[in-house]
């Protein structure tokens, strides 16, 4: 074979290798998986545990914007006879949260480490409540009435990559929720919550 001939055919399989090798290196910018999310409401024994997922899009290799739902099927807050005598309140309830925001800190190639600001809404939805004690007539003509409420994720968050496409992520963070309903832990404030996600995703 002669040589110019050679020099073609080496040239054209180099230029068909070189995308094929740096496309199998690059991750891909999208993100996509699951979460185990717990959150406290008041006393520290009042934590409550949720499903979620969660999608998340890089910007830069730094910088990602994501967002995430979780579901609480029973976020159950207690009121005993430290507050009130004679009285053991819970009120029974599911609670579903969603935020939207940056994520932004650093990442090498086998962990990463973020902070975030997400800001979002909570909302629950009344199933009941229970009492015992003398004093339960009189404490269940209160009605709750639950609005969606304002709410806002700031926390951190770390990650580890098994491969170039899997993310197992731990975040702790604190929930600032903004209560508007008629209903336990107050009415019109604002309230600290700690939140922990653990979870799993995969790029595509």
């Amino acid at each position: 074979m002669h040589l110019p001939r050679v020099t073609s055919l080496i040239t054209l399989c180099i230029g068909l290798a070189v995308p094929v090798t740096a496309g199998a290196q690059t991750p891909s910018r999208f993100q996509i998986g699951g979460e185990f999310a717990t959150l406290r409401i008041g006393d520290p024994g009042n934590v409550n545990a949720g499903l979620g997922g969660r999608m998340s899009f890089d910007l830069r290799r730094w910088a990602s914007v994501e967002g995430e739902f979780d579901l609480f099927p029973s976020d159950n807050l207690e009121i005993d006879g430290r507050t009130l005598a004679d009285l053991r309140l819970v009120h029974e309830r599911r609670r579903v949260e969603a935020f939207f925001g940056p994520k932004i800190g650093w990442r090498g190639e086998r962990f990463g480490l973020f902070g975030a600001v997400k800001p979002g809404f909570s909302h629950l939805i009344n199933r009941g409540v229970d009492c015992t004690g003398p004093d339960c007539p009189v404490s269940l003509v209160a009605v709750p009435v639950y609005r969606t409420e304002f709410a806002m994720n700031l926390g951190g968050a770390f990650e580890v990559y098994p491969t170039t496409r899997t993310v197992a992520r731990v975040d702790v963070g604190d929930t600032l929720i903004r209560h508007r309903s008629i209903a336990p832990p107050c009415n019109d404030c604002a309230t600290h919550n700690l939140s922990t996600r653990f979870g799993f995703g995969v790029r595509f």
